[in-house]
């Protein structure tokens, strides 16, 4: 990255200690993968699971775990819920999370046709669900694409007390050919082939991390996505910003970015940001896209002090 982002008000961020040590060669570790249980050793079991019924009737299921302020949790692409046990397991003495799968993944239901605007729903009905049992606005932190559904959440909820984006992705485009191609792998039975194009071309994965991600538990249950990988993909590259989109958010909002993610997810984050007042850009030196899940600890840290 040639320039830091700057933040809504165009003043340059700077730039954020690394949230947790690089590898020897200065760049993130290995994506730690989740033991067959679900969960990194030594993460803790969710205490329950509800349901909340989305504006269009889809299902949608919330796992709850700890005890403390309420933080709403919307994964990205190619898991469920589960991407967040590094998360949980560092917050759930203090803070109490509620992590929902989002529509086609986990335990969710989904619908025939796919529109980004349900999964906005989808997160604004968890969070007034939340926010009723809890008794008041509740925090919300979202990743990736589930970043972009928790920005369009906030924007539908009056209960968003605190909005933690990292990385958005909405505005963001494929080299030609990528999605065509994923919709391709899917259409033959060819799943691994979908989510790698994905790692490979979008996310800037190398060889290394990938086969870290084959060999780990999880990966048959992420090539179970592969059909919502190039729905979500479409959405992205369809996005069209316009002004006051996100005007009805007013929540402090912390963004989160990697100084080593991919220039173009470090682009769509600027847009995300310039669209939200009272935004606050957090650099993680020497990370990409995944911080939260190779540095949990340092992660949880700089939440659990953002909605203390």
């Amino acid at each position: 990255m040639t320039t830091l982002p700057t933040d809504a008000a165009g003043t340059p961020a700077n730039p954020a200690p690394a949230a947790g040590p690089a590898s020897a060669a200065g760049a993130p570790k290995p994506v730690a993968e989740m033991s067959p249980a679900g969960h990194t050793p030594g993460a803790a079991e969710f205490a329950e699971r509800f349901d909340v019924t989305s504006s269009d009737g889809t299902s949608i299921a919330v796992w709850v775990r700890g005890a403390g302020p309420a933080l709403v949790l919307v994964h990205g692409s190619f898991l469920d819920h589960r991407r967040w046990d590094p998360i949980v397991a560092e917050l759930f003495r203090s803070v109490t999370t509620f992590a929902m799968d989002r529509r086609g993944f986990g335990a969710s239901g989904d619908a025939p046709e796919y529109h980004i605007e349900r999964e906005f729903d989808d997160v604004a009905a968890v969070v007034d669900a939340v926010a009723a049992r809890s008794g008041g606005p509740v925090a919300l932190w979202g990743h990736s694409f589930g970043a972009s559904c928790a920005m369009g959440g906030a924007a539908r909820s009056a209960n968003v007390g605190r909005l933690i984006l990292y990385e958005p992705s909405l505005g963001l485009t494929y080299p030609p050919g990528t999605l065509d191609a994923v919709e391709l792998a899917v259409a033959d039975g060819d799943p691994e082939r979908a989510i790698v194009l994905i790692l490979t071309n979008a996310l800037e994965m190398s060889d290394e991390e990938i086969a870290a991600m084959k060999a780990g538990p999880l990966w048959a249950a992420r090539l179970a996505t592969a059909p919502t990988v190039a729905r979500e993909g479409r959405a992205e590259e369809g996005w069209v910003w316009t002004p006051g989109q996100f005007a009805t958010i007013t929540a402090p909002t912390l963004m989160l970015v990697g100084s080593d993610s991919p220039p173009a997810l470090v682009r769509c984050t600027q847009l995300a940001a310039d669209a939200i007042a009272n935004t606050r850009i957090h650099v993680l030196a020497g990370h990409g896209h995944l911080a939260h899940i190779t540095h949990p600890a340092a992660i949880a840290a700089l939440v659990r002090e953002f909605i203390a």
